[in-house]
């Protein structure tokens, strides 16, 4: 995933339950070094260019502080507490350098949780590089695998996730027109998307470009409509698909849509989105891990958790594994992460989200992701993925 445009945001949450989670930030992650402990860098976008909470990091950071909570209500880590270091970057690149680096300068920091979007990720990597060692969360832009061994993710790669959509496209129609987010999210699966139709000898009719503040896709969608489309995928967030869905139904245009996990928002957004197929990173139903992670979070947030919630969840734990393991210098944070499920390491993570084992590069190997379609105020997955 990568950053949305400032201002074109939908929360998933009500604003109000935003605003809460926000005031009681620091109360509940113990952002501050004054209480000691073991600490994390925890790297999201709590709000953005417009000072408004951003659903994809507050989500985040929910997921986050509820592995923190769990695991000092189990005694912490060899009886020292584990805290969090909550810096905001806004969903911006332009800042994830100079939110890098405060995260480097500080002293207590041992490994860094976030960043969230591919652009922030991309742009902070070269500050942690030989000084913190970094676990993205939900950033799926395959440029991620090339940043070098201080920069790992919980989320699989859109080069692979881009095979298991364009299955699932080849199901669904022979023509297909793909809008993608001109930037490092939407560019990097699109690309993926079409090169794995042409192996399903799928053929795609259109390939457009958006801002994720484009206002109108009428003109994209009626070139579709006239060429005989019968899917349409889009890769790209919520609030640009949601435009382009609803403007689609709005000129006659019936054909089903698809999309990756930036879309996952779009079912809590109102049932004209039903029947859109997504592919999510996590569901609370895809396994008895996930079930009981979804029961925790809703007895402490009264809300389902989405992908953001898992992946930041999962992620501090397997950095809380490290510490437990005696890591105590970023340095031993990262040798320890280089051999999550790699042969003569440690074992591979079992996590809500799925099961973590490291290849080379820091990507997940064989990572779960699952296709679900929006009905019924969520996303159902298929009997065969329950």
């Amino acid at each position: 995933m990568t950053h949305p445009d400032p201002g074109s945001r939908q929360s998933r949450a009500p604003r109000a339950a935003l605003g809460v989670l926000l005031c009681g930030a620091c109360l509940l992650a113990g952002c501050t070094r004054s209480g000691g402990g073991l600490v994390l860098g925890l790297a999201i976008p709590l709000t953005d260019g417009a000072g408004k909470p951003d659903p994809y990091g507050v989500r985040s950071r929910m997921g986050a502080e509820l592995a923190v909570a769990e695991i000092n209500a189990a005694g912490g880590i060899a009886h020292d507490s584990l805290r969090l270091r909550v810096v905001d970057d806004h969903g911006d690149p332009s800042t994830a350098p100079e939110v890098a680096d405060r995260l480097v300068n500080d002293p207590a920091v041992l490994a860094v949780v976030g960043h969230v979007y591919s652009g922030t990720t991309l742009k902070a990597a070269e500050r942690y590089d030989g000084h913190l060692a970094a676990l993205a969360t939900s950033a799926t832009s395959p440029e991620i695998s090339r940043l070098g061994g201080w920069i790992y993710r919980m989320a699989s790669s859109d080069s692979a996730n881009a095979v298991a959509l364009a299955r699932a496209a080849r199901q669904m129609g022979r023509r297909i027109g793909v809008l993608y987010s001109n930037d490092d999210y939407g560019q990097g699966l699109a690309r993926n998307f079409i090169s794995a139709l042409r192996q399903e000898r799928v053929e795609v009719l259109e390939a457009d470009p958006f801002l994720d503040a484009t206002p109108d896709f009428r003109p994209y969608l009626r070139r579709m409509q006239s060429r005989g489309v019968d899917l349409v995928f889009v890769a790209g967030l919520q609030e640009p698909a949601a435009r382009a869905i609803t403007q689609a139904r709005e000129i006659g245009i019936t054909t089903r849509f698809l999309g990756g996990d930036g879309i996952e928002g779009l079912a809590e957004m109102g049932s004209r989105f039903d029947g859109t197929t997504v592919g999510v990173l996590f569901h609370p139903q895809m396994s008895d891990s996930a079930r009981a992670f979804t029961a925790r979070f809703r007895a402490r947030f009264g809300q389902n958790p989405d992908s953001q919630a898992a992946l930041a969840y999962d992620a501090v734990r397997l950095m809380a594994r490290a510490l437990r393991g005696g890591a105590r210098t970023p340095g031993a944070v990262r040798a320890y992460l280089e051999t999550v499920g790699r042969g003569g390491g440690s074992d591979a993570f079992e996590g809500a989200a799925g099961t973590v084992k490291f290849d080379s590069n820091g990507d997940p190997v064989d990572k779960r992701f699952t296709l679900g379609v929006i009905g019924g105020g969520g996303i159902q997955l298929p009997e065969a993925a329950r």
